[in-house]
């Protein structure tokens, strides 16, 4: 079977009865929706979808954004802040934050990437000891950090210019500089380094 001529109620059908599939997708418009904004909570309210079924929908999220992550590690030198943005960009369709460090050789290529802290739908705050606390393990010469707005507006916020200001200053004691803070929207991203809070 040819799986790319089937529609998209036909792919549904593979974890729900046909009718939930027609409903999901009347509800939320597209299948890039329904994996990706709908929660378990709001999976499970429709009739049709167990548990089990939700579970295996939100493994399916899980897999399209560990595949879009690992593609965005293929981009091994970050040379300005569209480079930072672009490798974390698999974070705008996250619906909480999450705040990322990426580490960095003397090259500014890319020695690895992780998650340090998870959020609500509008906080997610980082100390500096969890982000150098990764940055060191992983001998970094410097850092980028980056965090996502789920509301989709990507304007700092005080609190993440102090954040930010905050990892800056660590920094210099391990000699790790901090080379900018990428601000995730879905429609928009923002580098607080082209914003002027890193000089």
């Amino acid at each position: 079977m040819n799986l790319e001529y089937l529609s998209d109620v036909e792919l549904l059908e593979n974890f729900m009865p046909k009718e939930t599939a027609q409903n999901i997708l009347h509800e939320y418009s597209s299948i890039y929706n329904v994996v990706n904004c709908a929660t378990e909570k709001q999976l499970k309210s429709f009739k049709g979808i167990t548990a089990v079924r939700a579970r295996k929908i939100l493994c399916i999220k899980e897999l399209v954004c560990r595949m879009q992550r690992e593609k965005r590690q293929e981009l091994k030198i970050i040379t300005n802040p569209k480079d930072a943005i672009d490798y974390f960009s698999f974070l705008e369709d996250k619906e909480t934050e999450e705040f990322w460090v990426m580490m960095l050789n003397t090259k500014n290529a890319v020695i690895g990437s992780k998650c340090v802290s998870v959020g609500t739908l509008n906080a997610a705050l980082a100390q500096p000891r969890e982000v150098f606390n990764v940055a060191v393990r992983h001998m970094a010469s410097s850092i980028i950090v980056a965090h996502n707005h789920p509301s989709g507006d990507c304007s700092p916020s005080t609190e993440d210019i102090a954040v930010t200001k905050s990892i800056i200053k660590a920094g210099k004691l391990f000699n790790i500089d901090c080379l900018d803070h990428v601000i995730i929207g879905r429609q928009k991203s923002i580098s607080l380094k082209q914003e002027g809070v890193i000089k």
